[in-house]
């Protein structure tokens, strides 16, 4: 097995973090990266191989992208089935290869598939993509014999690094909808802030007892707070609530 620590898109072995970083800002979406990414792995590990990548996200597995037709369809085989060596290799976190992956009875669909394309050896090699993802790099090739360490070790390389990206899109996905949900949280919280003003105005209150009264107003109607300050706000105004606005002790 290998030491050196990665392999260069573009062309020879060692990468930096910052290449895999500026190829995923440079592709439109994450499927078109991965897709990039299975391609070019295709070229760097053995001359002639094809790759897929299988991503398990909290439990689903899904056929994330492909280098050819071919790998696709067996990645395809084995995701319907939820049998075959990427799906072993990502539950056992382990290097499936050489004759294990054509013996196991398990995995007749995806065995059936491969050997319709013609494919004769494969490999499974699976990563970490974060605390609930996890995925498989799959090799396939049509000549006997090719994976030996050094090819696994450059495929385990690819593998590591595509868990990482995953992992880092995966993290940014999870912030927008956090940040989504602070913004709706922030505007319920402004509307809400608005309808107090205009109760207080109205019945010359204070703002502890005009909350009062929208909360009154929201359980004997069984309507949620929101939606009635929303109302409040509407009917004064005539428009939609907008953000910001007043803001009271009693909402905080």
């Amino acid at each position: 097995m290998t030491d050196e620590p990665g392999i260069d898109l573009s062309g020879g072995r060692g990468c930096d973090d910052g290449e895999l970083d500026d190829l995923l800002l440079g592709t439109a979406t994450v499927e078109d990266y991965l897709a990039d990414f299975a391609a070019r792995a295709a070229d760097r590990i053995v001359p002639g191989t094809e790759c897929s990548i299988t991503l398990r996200l909290r439990a689903d597995d899904r056929r994330a992208a492909s280098s050819s037709e071919r790998s696709a369809r067996c990645d395809q085989a084995e995701i319907i089935a939820g049998a075959g060596p990427c799906v072993t290799a990502i539950d056992e976190m382990r290097v499936l290869a050489g004759r294990e992956v054509w013996s196991d009875p398990r995995w007749p669909e995806w065995s059936a598939t491969t050997t319709e394309v013609g494919f004769r050896p494969a490999a499974a090699v699976p990563a970490s993509a974060g605390p609930d993802a996890r995925i498989a790099l799959n090799l396939y090739h049509d000549e006997p014999g090719l994976w030996d360490d050094d090819g696994l070790a450059r495929a385990g390389d690819f593998a590591h690094e595509i868990g990482r990206v995953v992992a880092l899109c995966l993290r940014i996905a999870e912030q927008m909808v956090l940040n989504e949900d602070l913004s709706a949280a922030m505007l319920s919280r402004s509307v809400i802030d608005q309808a107090i003003g205009i109760v207080m105005a109205q019945n010359r209150c204070t703002a502890e007892e005009a909350f009062r009264i929208l909360r009154s107003a929201s359980s004997h109607r069984n309507v949620k707070l929101r939606e009635i300050a929303a109302a409040i706000v509407h009917s004064v105004t005539g428009a939609e609530p907008a953000a910001g606005g007043f803001r009271s002790r009693a909402s905080r």
